[in-house]
């Protein structure tokens, strides 16, 4: 730093490690830091600094299990992280030396730093080997997902938790499958000139996982981590598409391991590549998520005996499931209200089913999910009861949808607002006031699901949305918030592609 003058400052940085032009970042603002490692520093507002310390204590261990896991070091010298504030649109940004992050992953108890373990993976799965075109990104993205499970499955050492993560993940994957055009749901999309934000899906994760996780169960675990090593150290550096990494598969084991070979050469490369919808699944140990989900049926066997006439029902001698989650882990509870979305998915005429408002006036007095501080078990709570139209949670959804803006949340959750018949004034109301809060992609994708859901608003209100899209139809996925492109956070300029 060099003082020009006693107010203005000039800083000088230096990136000796090539980086793809898209990881490049900057922030500037009233921040403060604090070591975790001697190679490892969390940034923040002063605000937060020690609970985001305490949250994130062990990301040096994460590096060092990639170092394990991958047979290769990591090559980018320090890895820093910074909280951005709650409009940060993703769940974290792996820019080389400075992962971004989002203030939603402060749980307060460490359940939901695996997002930072996948920050970390791209550090070798997406920063180090990346895809050649956005049309191959599944290439960053499977990989890195498939790597940040390996990473917290050998931390955690829970037996069967990486097949839990991954039955929660091959949800989210059916349903945002069910929402996408079909040719948005192969692994190698030809973009041509649309816009890559609109094809942005779970299906580069999820999908990209399968298929190497399909290649790992069908080698082998030992086997896999041999072909890992390898391909990082071919493509170090370098950018990929899915062909050559096909044909490097093909071909690494040759000579080595025959049996492997002819494994890998009859595997359904076209299939899994280039074929649309849902991949094959593989039989999950279901071990953890049994209890989760024998808990959501019984909930809901509950509430249907609750709805049945005086007479047909032991509904005065019925009390609703007393088993504790209370030891559960937070994936566990995740596991069980997903189950319980899933059962009420559909009555059998293509609607989602409710839930008696009795029935989660009893849930929420029994485990409480209306006040917790892990967002990804707040987010289902919400959802569950929307669909339900309680009409008690929109307090808390309006809270949870203005003090942070990330779209894995708030997307949904607007959606949901907009299709039920007592949520979708708030939702058209809390979106025109607070549009402004969230990052431009946010305002952008937000905007096009309320211009394209079938009830129409109260008269007025879609007049004003008309007036912020520029140069778009109703039906148009191509639609542009009249709002500056760049993100402004903490009094600055951080520039970041879309993400997570």
């Amino acid at each position: 730093m060099d003082d020009l003058q006693e107010d203005v400052h000039t800083f000088h940085f230096e990136q000796p490690v090539p980086i793809p032009a898209y990881l490049l970042a900057l922030a500037v603002g009233e921040l403060a830091s604090k070591d975790l490692s001697p190679r490892c520093k969390i940034w923040s507002e002063p605000c937060i600094l020690k609970a985001a310390a305490d949250e994130f204590h062990q990301t040096e261990l994460f590096l060092q299990t990639a170092e394990e896991i991958t047979s290769m070091p990591y090559v980018w010298t320090r890895y820093d992280l910074l909280v951005l504030p709650g409009s940060f649109p993703y769940g974290g940004m792996e820019n080389p030396c400075l992962t971004f992050v989002t203030p939603t992953l402060l749980a307060g108890d460490g359940s939901l730093v695996c997002v930072v373990a996948h920050e970390i993976a791209h550090s070798w799965t997406g920063n180090l080997v990346t895809n050649k075109t956005w049309g191959h990104f599944w290439l960053n993205e499977g990989w890195t997902t498939w790597l940040q499970r390996r990473i917290m499955n050998k931390i955690e050492n829970i037996p069967h938790n990486m097949d839990l993560d991954a039955i929660g993940g091959a949800l989210a994957l059916e349903q945002d499958i069910e929402l996408l055009d079909e040719s948005m749901t192969r692994l190698v999309l030809k973009l041509d000139d649309g816009d890559p934000d609109e094809s942005y899906s779970r299906v580069a994760y999820e999908k990209g996982f399968h298929l190497l996780y399909a290649l790992e169960r069908l080698v082998g675990e030992d086997t896999f981590l041999e072909l890992v090593a390898a391909y990082l150290k071919k493509f170090a550096y370098k950018t990929v598409t899915s062909d050559e990494f096909r044909d490097f598969c093909k071909t690494f084991w040759k000579d080595a391991n025959p049996q492997a070979h002819e494994k890998v050469m009859a595997f359904d490369w076209d299939t899994w590549l280039m074929g649309t919808g849902m991949p094959p699944m593989p039989s999950f140990n279901r071990k953890l998520a049994e209890a989760a989900e024998t808990l959501a049926q019984a909930w809901v066997h509950f509430d249907q005996e609750v709805m049945r006439p005086i007479g047909l029902s032991d509904q005065f001698d019925m009390e609703p499931p007393k088993m504790s989650i209370d030891d559960w882990t937070s994936a566990q509870k995740i596991c069980f209200l997903d189950a319980l979305l899933k059962l009420l998915q559909d009555d059998g005429r293509g609607n989602p089913m409710k839930l008696q408002l009795s029935t989660l006036e009893q849930m929420q007095t029994m485990y409480g999910f209306q006040k917790t501080q892990n967002a990804e078990i707040l987010f289902r709570y919400c959802m569950l009861a929307i669909q339900s139209e309680d009409s008690t949670i929109y307090p808390t959804v309006k809270r949870f949808i203005t003090t942070q803006g990330r779209m894995k949340y708030i997307r949904p959750l607007y959606r949901a607002m907009l299709a039920s018949s007592t949520g979708r004034e708030l939702a058209v109301e809390t979106f025109l006031k607070y549009k402004d809060f969230y990052h431009p992609i946010a305002s952008k994708m937000i905007a096009h699901d309320i211009m394209t859901t079938r009830r129409e608003p109260k008269k007025g209100i879609l007049g004003k949305i008309k007036n912020m899209v520029i140069g778009s139809d109703r039906h148009s996925t191509s639609v542009y918030i009249g709002v500056t492109a760049t993100f402004v956070t903490l009094g600055a300029m951080i520039m970041s592609r879309s993400r997570k």
